[in-house]
């Protein structure tokens, strides 16, 4: 049974990790467009 827990753990934990990586990712790049290139 702790494995299970364990292994459920660690798997929020990378999607977690994952998610908080392609935020930053999204901020970056939005700081680096252009006014001008901007769709909207």
């Amino acid at each position: 049974m702790e494995f299970v827990i364990i292994g459920y753990g660690l798997i929020l934990t990378v999607l977690f990790a994952l998610l908080i990586y392609f935020i930053v990712q999204r901020i970056k790049n939005k700081k680096l467009e252009k006014f001008e290139e901007r769709d909207h």
